[in-house]
């Protein structure tokens, strides 16, 4: 019973709550709420949330075949080495170093024991490497990318978190699951599971880039279209952090509703004009700052919540770059060591951006530039012109 009330939590929860005003984060019982109005979306500086310095880091891409990046779908950085997982083309990992050297490639593709047909995701923790793979395993590797043993799972993983605390693996099995998250032991055993799955919920067919935000004092359980961080705790997930989105919010009951009358074409456009405003994850949590999106059918923002000065503020999808105004991005998503924080750019794209830049100056205004608070973004793109791989901008978010 208990897991079904969470999940009516994830619609429902504290809806009848007094709405405060718009940016305003109230607090009652450990429970956070932040109201959510896209209608006051703002523009907002990298400067205001991050240090002012940009390091511009080049993947580099060497003779060896097995170093060219096809799609980064995650990013971690652990004990001064870059681990990049590559799902959609590669299907494989990809270890750099700190300085952004290759050092090798895991794609073990095929059947058979530490072998994988898809990988679904990525985590590294306690000098061990682990691939959440299909069919139904948890791969383990060194840091060094060799083979250490295999956990033959009973569910399907789309993402997954490794908990170094109660030492378990929550396993997160996509909307259409009974239950969407799974707990195992490394002996592939089911613990308990949580969240189960509500007839009136909208769910959705959108992959979530992240479900698990790790957090100082352990971790938070969220999902698109749920408005809710769930944070683990020794009884079980407890709701933390709710984004109200008071009448502009989704009407689940009506989204299924529609999904049933529609074909799939109709629907797609019903719900990009009707969807209402709700929660995506897809950023980074770190000791300062929880960033993540807020929807509305096409429409995105960019929720930052300030963790230690309880404030939110809700900006525009590009910030403006004020520290060496190459071009103004979407903020950070990959979370690194410390507090360093990082967005990738093919090396291509990003010589393109330097390319524009130049056209828009004069040629005394450009050198000064390139020789000035330009000079990293410039060496960075010009070198970064002749491969295929990334270049991360890496930021400090501010303490």
């Amino acid at each position: 019973m208990g897991d079904k009330i969470i999940g009516i939590f994830l619609l429902f929860a504290f809806a009848c709550t007094s709405q405060p005003e718009t940016g305003t984060v109230t607090e009652k019982d450990g429970i956070i709420t932040i109201k959510v109005d896209l209608d006051s979306v703002k523009d907002g500086k990298l400067t205001d949330y991050f240090e002012p310095e940009i390091e511009y880091l080049l993947l580099k891409e060497d003779e060896n075949p097995d170093s060219q990046i096809g799609e980064i779908e995650k990013l971690i950085e652990y004990k001064d080495k870059i681990f990049v997982f590559d799902w959609w083309i590669g299907k494989s990992v990809h270890i750099f170093d700190r300085q952004g050297n290759f050092i090798r490639r895991i794609r073990n593709r095929g059947d058979g024991l530490g072998k994988y047909i898809e990988v679904a995701d990525l985590q590294v923790e306690q000098d061990t490497i682990y691939l959440l793979a299909h069919p139904g395993k948890i791969i383990k590797f060194d840091l060094e990318g060799s083979f250490i043993n295999e956990i033959k799972i009973p569910v399907i993983g789309r993402t997954f978190h490794y908990d170094i605390n109660s030492d378990l693996f929550f396993i997160y099995s996509g909307s259409r699951a009974e239950n969407l998250v799974t707990v195992l032991n490394h002996a592939g055993k089911v613990i308990r599971s949580y969240f189960s799955s509500y007839p009136d919920v909208f769910y959705g067919n959108m992959m979530d880039p992240v479900n698990f935000y790790q957090d100082n004092n352990g971790f938070y359980f969220t999902r698109t279209y749920a408005d809710t961080l769930y944070r683990f705790t020794s009884d079980g997930f407890k709701p933390e952090i709710i984004y109200d989105f008071a009448k502009n919010g989704m009407n689940h009951e009506k989204m299924k509703e529609k999904q049933k009358e529609m074909d799939d074409d109709a629907f797609r456009k019903y719900f990009q004009e009707n969807s209402g405003n709700s929660y995506s994850p897809f950023g980074f949590s770190n000791s300062k700052y929880i960033l993540s999106r807020i929807i509305a059918g096409e429409k995105s923002a960019v929720s930052i919540f300030d963790k230690q000065n309880k404030t939110h503020d809700l900006v525009n999808f590009n910030l403006i770059n004020d520290i060496d105004k190459s071009f103004n991005f979407y903020p950070p998503v990959y979370q690194l060591e410390g507090n360093e924080v990082a967005i990738a750019h093919r090396g291509v794209s990003l010589y393109n951006k330097a390319v524009e830049k130049k056209q828009t100056m004069s040629d005394e205004d450009w050198k000064a530039y390139q020789e000035g608070k330009g000079k990293s973004f410039v060496e960075a793109a010009f070198y970064g012109k002749e491969t295929e791989n990334y270049v991360l901008m890496i930021l400090k978010t501010k303490k």
